[in-house]
């Protein structure tokens, strides 16, 4: 799939809110998450309106698909759910003190996904959306093309792929010997598993038994050169993780019960955890049938149809 550059972004309608739900621009923000399921969002009700949110996400998305350079557009869209379910259930995060000391920190390993995180850090309060789309990879934003950490919610600058888990061990070990109770979740791609670094992490974070450390695997089947499984098969990965002395399962990627379930499950023993997501690039946008492109650059054309299968008409 080909698609040509596109200098316009139409705006974007914010209807069907509920008063409960933090608006991705102005409007409440999202409380504290409490990661027992006790407060605000994470309550019933809230599990209830995640499906809406993860749709106004992808909105987002394809917005940035749409800007003068274009996006990662299939990886973007399919941890869309793997987001929403950490943001929106899972973590103990407040957009309002996005580096305060007890927060729990999410890293994103292939960082190449920045408008997917983006795109998520906006739905929940974090940043504003239309300054997220008016300056995305442009010249002098922060919004870079891959993520920087000077956008509230990001802990590091990562794309250079099979660093994330490194900083996520690093990170976790050092709230271990503080007595600090922050946990880590840190997102990878299926492609970048293939870096030796990731497996010299386990291999750390299983020796110091870091149970406070999640690893999600966002097992989408494709990366830049073409399908995981012609390049460097994954296929054995929850085998392999649990080999290395994690607690490993598979899920579906696109299922935010299932999701956050398994997330919020206690860590049996002493092994860490780790979710291998079976996920879909381009997932959620009827018109791309799951096959995402690895980048995109939108005309207007392509915007109009994206927005109107989500239910949107791009006015």
């Amino acid at each position: 799939m080909t698609f040509s550059a596109n200098p316009t972004t139409p705006g974007l309608s914010r209807d069907a809110r509920t008063p409960e739900e933090p608006t991705a621009s102005g409007g409440p923000v999202a409380p504290a998450r409490t990661g027992d399921g006790a407060a605000g969002a994470a309550s019933d009700a809230g599990l209830a309106l995640l499906p809406r949110r993860a749709k106004r996400i992808r909105r987002t998305i394809v917005r940035l698909a749409a800007t003068p350079s274009g996006c990662h557009l299939g990886g973007s869209l399919s941890m869309v759910e793997i987001l929403v379910a950490l943001l929106g259930r899972v973590m103990r995060v407040d957009p309002r003190a996005p580096k305060a000391p007890e927060r729990d920190h999410l890293i994103l390993s292939k960082g190449h996904a920045a408008a997917g995180l983006y795109a998520a850090l906006a739905e929940f309060g974090f940043v504003d959306v239309d300054t997220l789309v008016r300056e995305y990879n442009a010249d002098g934003s922060i919004f870079t093309g891959h993520v920087n950490a000077a956008v509230p919610g990001v802990e590091f600058a990562t794309g250079s792929l099979g660093h994330g888990l490194g900083l996520g061990v690093g990170l976790t070990l050092a709230h271990v010997l503080r007595g600090e109770p922050n946990r880590t979740f840190v997102v990878c791609g299926d492609g970048e598993m293939g870096e030796g670094s990731n497996w010299e992490a386990l291999q750390v974070a299983s020796h110091r038994k870091l149970t406070a450390l999640t690893l999600i695997i966002d097992r989408n089947g494709g990366q830049n050169d073409g399908p995981t499984e012609s390049i460097l098969s994954q296929e054995a990965l929850v085998q392999r993780l649990d080999a290395f002395g994690f607690q490993a399962l598979e899920v579906d990627g696109h299922d935010l019960p299932a999701l956050v379930a398994a997330l919020e499950a206690p860590v049996m023993g002493d092994r860490p955890r780790a979710l291998v997501a079976r996920t879909q690039k381009g997932a959620g946008v009827p018109m791309l049938k799951g096959k995402g492109p690895h980048y995109a650059v939108f005309s207007p054309e392509h915007l109009r149809r994206a927005l109107a299968s989500l239910g949107e008409d791009g006015q």
